[in-house]
């Protein structure tokens, strides 16, 4: 195992903005548990690798709670040291299946989710692994408080289409897409303002980026609202 990684997995254990469950111990409380976070509206990154986009998001509302979620702890490593020196007490990181992801926050706690750059899984056996399939769905409408929204980002056409369709499926509404989000004079900045270490290797290689927003269980109170891509109030 390479020394950078080794130290990683030893300093991350160390970092109190990373939480790391160990299901040999009995559970602690979650620090978003905390009364000081009642108020916030939290945002989640699934699949957030080094935490670039959950960085971003905390820094540019810091009114709101944001955690990003990953399986890998020598990458929440990286994340984690950099929200500390940025001093981002909204910011937090989890060592997470994103299938177990209920077990962390409750029903109806959840404002927004962001898939950014997901496996887009492109054999046949493996559809039921991307993030946009049907029991992906189903867990992000328990846990999305009505009409919130999932937001994804990726440079893979087949993803994308796949996830317009199986949302259609599912029954969700798409509140806005766009075929090439770098490309176009669309309303999407939010989306566009950050962008992580594999996006620019995506774009310098000639790939567009894509991008869709969709709910999946609609307020009928406000039906058609679109809210910020990147969060912010």
């Amino acid at each position: 195992m390479p020394k950078t990684k080794t130290r990683k997995y030893a300093r991350v254990k160390e970092l109190p903005n990373v939480i790391i469950p160990d299901p040999a111990l009995p559970p602690e409380p979650l620090p978003w548990t905390s009364p000081a976070y009642a108020d916030k509206k939290t945002v989640l990154e699934l699949g957030c690798g080094k935490g670039e986009h959950s960085l971003g998001f905390a820094a540019a509302a810091p009114g709101k709670l944001c955690v990003g979620v990953d399986c890998k702890s020598h990458r929440l490593c990286t994340g984690g040291e950099k929200g500390l020196a940025l001093g981002l007490d909204n910011l937090f990181f989890l060592r997470a299946q994103v299938e177990e992801i209920r077990t962390y926050f409750p029903d109806r706690s959840i404002h927004e989710i962001w898939l950014t750059f997901p496996d887009p899984h492109p054999k046949q056996r493996s559809i039921k692994h991307r993030l946009s399939s049907e029991k992906f769905l189903e867990i992000y409408s328990r846990l999305l408080v009505p009409g919130g929204q999932v937001h994804l980002k990726t440079d893979s056409s087949l993803l994308y289409t796949y996830t317009r369709e199986s949302v259609a499926y599912w029954g969700g509404q798409i509140k806005s897409y766009s075929d090439n989000l770098h490309g176009e004079n669309h309303a999407f900045t939010g989306a566009r303002d950050i962008v992580s270490a594999f996006e620019n290797k995506a774009t310098a290689r000639g790939e567009t980026i894509k991008f869709l927003s969709f709910t999946l269980n609609e307020d009928p109170v406000n039906q058609g609202a679109v809210n910020d891509p990147l969060g912010r109030d």
